[in-house]
């Protein structure tokens, strides 16, 4: 069997280098593609000493669609794993049209340049924002109702249908994993850096000697914050590797997530304890506008269909970045 090899975009992100190090790990090779505008190169160095390989780089941003076919027609690709993108929900509200072009446009040149060049896998990160703000405690179920509330959202959704298109052409497979909120590290190197994701932030606070803020303590769940499904990104990295080994077709959308909820004050207090400052005062603050209650992933799709079930817990994913 000869070698198959991937382009990851966004590689040298958060998640990228993530999936990047499991595909080694696997026997595959890896080429990262990244603009590095929220990538770090820091990460691909540590992936290059911790596989003894040279890992090919291209720092290249994902619209730049003449040196992205350069890259595709100058070797063959297995598949593609697409993680570049722009993903701060607030951002999106302001700048609606690089959104776009990011997540939406480049997507589709991306999947016109792997039908091009012959690459038949195609595995694309999504997200629970396509969901938007359910109104039920009720797990989303990939076929049920979706109403993004943000462009960040909305553009996602508008490549999922692109890239259902590409799957199922004949000869074609892979998916849209829709991404609940992803936590944990596979090592300190590839700490999440994101300004976005709860944990980051939380222990953004503490190092500055400020206060962790919890946005609504209203709400109709059982300590009053918001619930959400915490899944580690080693997790989503071995998501990936599954669908990337498939023997058989998997469903075009597939939902990521663990299928269990955790509050705010939970992660808040999970982070305190493992940090040794669990009598930090934690400041209550109004409700956000467009926070659901309650977003946690139906993940029976994903076990039916892949084989695929989330194995770390939360403590698990909060202690890995310690």
């Amino acid at each position: 069997m000869a070698t198959e090899t991937w382009l990851i975009t966004g590689g040298a992100g958060y998640i990228g280098t993530h999936v990047a190090d499991l595909f080694i790990a696997d026997g595959k090779d890896v080429v990262l593609l990244d603009s590095l505008y929220q990538g770090l190169e820091s990460r691909v160095i540590y992936l290059r000493k911790k596989h003894n390989e040279e890992i090919p780089l291209h720092v290249v941003d994902i619209r730049d669609y003449t040196a992205v076919e350069n890259i595709l027609k100058s070797q063959t690709f297995t598949g593609i794993v697409h993680t570049a993108a722009l993903k701060a929900v607030g951002e999106s509200v302001e700048k609606p049209d690089e959104y776009k072009e990011v997540n939406f446009t480049a997507t589709v040149e991306l999947l016109k340049l792997a039908q091009k060049y012959g690459v038949k896998k195609f595995l694309f990160s999504s997200t629970a924002a396509v969901y938007g703000s359910p109104d039920t405690t009720e797990p989303c179920k990939e076929n049920g109702p979706l109403s993004p509330i943000s462009p960040y959202g909305s553009t996602k959704l508008d490549a999922e249908s692109k890239v259902t298109e590409f799957i199922n052409a004949p000869g074609n497979s892979g998916s849209s994993f829709r991404f609940f909120n992803v936590v944990g590290a596979a090592s300190q190197e590839l700490l999440d850096n994101s300004v976005e994701n709860l944990v980051p932030i939380v222990l953004g606070k503490l190092n500055k000697g400020d206060a962790p803020v919890i946005f609504g303590i209203d709400y109709p769940t059982a300590d009053g914050t918001c619930v959400r499904d915490y899944v580690d990104v080693r997790d989503i990295a071995a998501a990936h590797l599954t669908a990337a080994n498939a023997t058989k077709l998997i469903p075009a959308i597939i939902n990521v997530g663990t299928g269990r909820g955790a509050s705010v004050r939970e992660i808040i207090n999970l982070v305190l304890d493992a940090v040794n400052k669990s009598n930090t005062e934690v400041i209550e603050a109004p409700r956000r506008a467009g926070d659901p209650a309650f977003l946690c992933a139906d993940v029976e799709l994903a076990a039916k269909e892949m084989g695929f079930r989330s194995k770390y817990s939360l403590e698990e994913s909060i202690r890995s970045l310690f």
